[in-house]
């Protein structure tokens, strides 16, 4: 096998999360075309041993590590003083394997991605997200450095490639594949009983869910917010809020949900499911699914709701725009706005009719424009023209 069909992916993920779903679909691919697959990360994990038994190489080594989650001068002084010699490392194992390409799984490594000059090969940058898009002149300097070893930027919103343009990247450099979700296992089902018996939620009653992290930015307080309004105007509403702590850090805010919980008087009404592998089951026991995250690219739980039939209310904010159609397969209101959330959830559950249309128009979309096999595909040759030197086609 030539150093053309072998790609070498960096990823410093934990849990079920968008990155890692992302690299998962993407490695199956590129392993049943017949592509060497290698992942370079600082630990090994239940999800590596996963992609180990699928037939990918990986490969622990030590400084991977994202742009640190501090305004702390000297956290970051660090981060890029061992960012260069890991940079080093990476590309020395990349050297070993032959690889033709190194793929970061994440933008938020700022010398990283210098492994690719030192290895010779091209460099391919993954984003996922839009968070680095409000640093105004700091975002300019972050992207002045990192394209300068970037060969390809792939983004899954067009939102994202808009800031990678705004931040000073060459347009030519920035291709968008948006994420993609498997119809034939998130399809709509009678799923509402077995359910809600499971959660003890009264036959009859409207269900709103959410599946997410409890992290700050998924918002998952402004839910909880706009259940207490919901709650006021429909007793018989519950809430199931699905997902758990992803880091560590993340305890305190998940604590301050749960005290948001009981000081609103909804601990019979809001279930904080934590982590559930059954989540096609569970999404088609929802009424009304609820995306309150605060920034949003393309989000894998928005495209699942849709693929089973359901409407979706959350902020318009980040690649929401263009994942939910405002009127036509969900509702989007101001960002944070916790009052028009919850009049949109109203609005929705009182209009069982029209909450089903919305929620048909999101799976006949979902199949049209995100299809997984058609979308994981596309990013197949995008690593592929990678290995070249080039990207995807104009």
């Amino acid at each position: 096998m030539d150093r053309k069909t072998r790609i070498l992916f960096i990823n410093r993920w934990r849990g079920t999360i968008g990155p890692n779903v992302w690299l998962e679909q993407v490695a199956d691919q590129c392993l049943q075309k017949g592509l060497a697959v290698h992942v370079a990360s600082p630990w090994r994990d239940a999800f590596l041993d996963g992609l180990a038994a699928r037939g990918a190489g990986i490969h622990v080594v030590d400084g991977i590590e994202w742009m640190p989650r501090s305004f702390n001068p000297l956290r970051h002084a660090s981060h890029v003083w061992g960012g260069l010699h890991a940079a080093g490392d990476l590309a020395a194992l990349a050297r070993q394997i032959g690889a033709g390409a190194i793929c970061f799984n994440g933008l938020n490594a700022l010398w990283l991605p210098r492994a690719g000059r030192l290895a010779g090969v091209p460099t391919g940058v993954v984003m996922h997200g839009t968070r680095l898009a409000g640093l105004g002149a700091c975002n300019r300097l972050f992207f002045a450095l990192q394209s300068r070893w970037v060969s390809r930027y792939l983004t899954v919103a067009e939102i994202s490639r808009q800031m990678l343009s705004v931040a000073g990247v060459d347009a030519e450099k920035i291709d968008v594949i948006p994420n993609g979700v498997d119809t034939e296992r998130f399809r709509p089902t009678r799923a509402k009983t077995a359910v809600a018996k499971e959660f003890g939620i009264a036959a009859g009653s409207p269900v709103v869910g959410a599946v997410t992290h409890l992290e700050p930015r998924k918002g998952a307080h402004h839910l909880v917010a706009a259940m207490a309004q919901v709650a006021a105007a429909m007793p018989a509403t519950r809430c199931v809020i699905v997902g758990a702590v992803t880091d560590g850090q993340d305890e305190p805010y998940a604590q301050r949900v749960r005290e948001d919980i009981h000081r609103l008087g909804l601990t019979e009404r809001v279930i904080l499911a934590g982590r559930r592998t059954d989540i096609p089951k569970v999404m088609n026991a929802f009424d009304l699914v609820v995306h309150p995250s605060q920034t949003e690219a393309c989000p894998y739980s928005v495209l699942e709701a849709q693929a089973c039939g359901k409407a979706v209310v959350g902020f318009r904010v980040g690649g929401m725009t263009e994942v939910v159609q405002d009127g036509q397969t969900g509702v989007l209101v101001p960002p944070y706005d916790e009052a028009a959330l919850a009049e949109a959830m109203i609005g929705l559950l009182r209009d069982p009719a029209r909450c089903r249309r919305l929620g048909q128009a999101g799976r006949r979309r979902v199949e049209r424009e995100f299809n997984l096999q058609v979308n994981v595909q596309k990013v197949v040759v995008w690593l592929e023209g990678l290995c070249r030197g080039a990207g995807l086609p104009s």
